[in-house]
């Protein structure tokens, strides 16, 4: 081959390069919300399903926000997103320490346990992928998944896997019987003791009316935390747990909210005296709120039932759905259990906020149950305070107190101090 045409064969390359490197556009939308980079053969499109991503993303914060990078398709109506953030922890317990990585007053040591700990925790950073589009049918369309690393070894743990529209929710993902919008803001992972929280397999139907009211039901995988003893097994449910709610936002805004909910489980279990199964009749009922007046937030939720308690915070680690009877072996009842939070939020700059919020969760005894396990924890009370602010649109610092009390049937009251440091970086 000639040196003419080495350079035409050359210079053809570089062509079909750039003309294939310009098929495939990008465009940075800045639109009051951390910059969006979009991908795209249609850039004039892509606002568009931007709004989608903003308008359907989670107002928890330990749920990623809207995606950084966007794939968009050739005609604008479907986009990939792709993100997450980094979160590192330092916790530092001092007179006493808790036995768990989030602030469980349950999880209290008692006498003689370690005074203070010392704990460094990264395993709530969080990756997800996010699916948006625009239908006929369905109206705006989403199939999200997102995982962290607080699995068993610190493996991957599955947090939301879901298919949505405005009507229909089907997947895994936060229960029904909770009141996303209105949860507190913490460094700690957990939460607030009393604040319902749980995730679970559901398919949800739901309806909003123009005027603000919207009503929503659920049928969930009924899944039991339980106490199990030589006398009394529990093992297969048989009935899906059963929420509904209803919501009125004020003026159409959520940020303005009342919100009513109940909740239905029938839990089955196993007499091992006379070997057959039995069930108990579980129930919830709840109520929150969340109110917004310029730069200040407030909110709380009070919760009561019986047979709610893998619901809870608090004592969703103590498997107190369901216990032995112990007047009558074989038989099981169920505990009844009052919770509540209740919170304020200042946001003094877009950039820095403040919050506070007390907590409580109560167990009740019955048929000799306190004096059967004198050592069980009845009472849990939790106290935070935490200062978050943002140095660039994606970099985040923060610092938590927290103070929590365990008290036991017997009376007997431990408490505990917690001190958190985050960093957190979402992309």
């Amino acid at each position: 081959m000639n040196r003419k045409s080495k350079t035409l064969l050359l210079s053809a390359l570089l062509l079909s390069a750039t003309i294939s490197a310009t098929a495939q556009r990008w465009v940075e939308i800045t639109d009051g919300e951390t910059p969006v980079i979009c991908i795209s053969e249609t850039v004039n499109e892509a606002p568009d399903v931007v709004e989608i991503f903003q308008n359907t993303q989670s107002s928890y914060y330990h749920d990623a926000r809207a995606p950084r990078f966007i794939l968009v398709d050739q005609e604008g109506k479907w986009a990939l997103g792709l993100g997450g953030y980094l979160q590192a922890k330092i916790e530092y317990d001092f007179d006493r320490a808790v036995n768990n990585v989030d602030f469980l007053p349950s999880a209290i040591f008692e006498k003689g346990g370690p005074s203070s700990q010392l704990q460094m925790d990264m395993t709530n950073s969080t990756i997800f992928m996010k699916l948006v589009g625009r239908t006929r049918l369905l109206g705006d369309f989403v199939v999200y998944t997102s995982g962290n690393w607080r699995g068993s070894g610190l493996g991957f743990q599955l947090l939301n896997a879901y298919m949505s529209t405005s009507y229909l929710k089907f997947g895994y993902g936060v229960g029904s019987f909770m009141d996303i919008e209105a949860v507190p803001t913490t460094i700690d992972y957990g939460g607030p003791c009393g604040m319902t929280f749980y995730r679970t397999t559901q398919v949800m139907l739901r309806y909003g009316f123009d005027w603000g009211l919207s009503m929503g039901v659920a049928i969930e995988n009924p899944n039991v935390s339980a106490e199990q003893n030589d006398f009394v097994g529990v093992d297969v449910q048989r009935v899906p747990n059963v929420p509904v709610y209803l919501q009125y936002n004020l003026k159409g805004n959520s940020d303005n909210h009342i919100r009513l909910g109940a909740i239905m489980r029938d839990i089955y279990y196993t007499d091992k005296v006379s070997g057959k199964n039995s069930d108990k009749v579980g129930w919830g009922a709840q109520a929150s709120l969340l109110t917004t007046m310029g730069g200040l937030q407030l909110l709380g939720q009070f919760t009561i039932g019986e047979g709610i308690g893998s619901l809870v915070n608090n004592i969703s680690n103590i498997g107190v759905d369901i216990v032995p009877d112990p007047e009558a072996p074989g038989k099981a009842m169920l505990l009844r259990s009052e919770s509540w939070y209740a919170g304020l939020q200042y946001n003094f700059t877009k950039n820095f906020m403040m919050s506070a919020t007390y907590s409580q969760t109560a167990l009740h005894s019955r048929k000799g149950y306190a004096e059967y396990n004198p050592g069980a924890s009845r009472k849990g009370q939790y106290v935070v305070a935490n200062a978050i602010y943002n140095l660039t649109d994606n970099l985040q610092i923060g610092i938590e107190y927290l103070h929590g009390w365990r008290t036991d049937f017997n009376e007997k009251i431990y408490n505990a101090n917690r001190v958190n440091l985050s960093a957190r970086y979402d992309f």
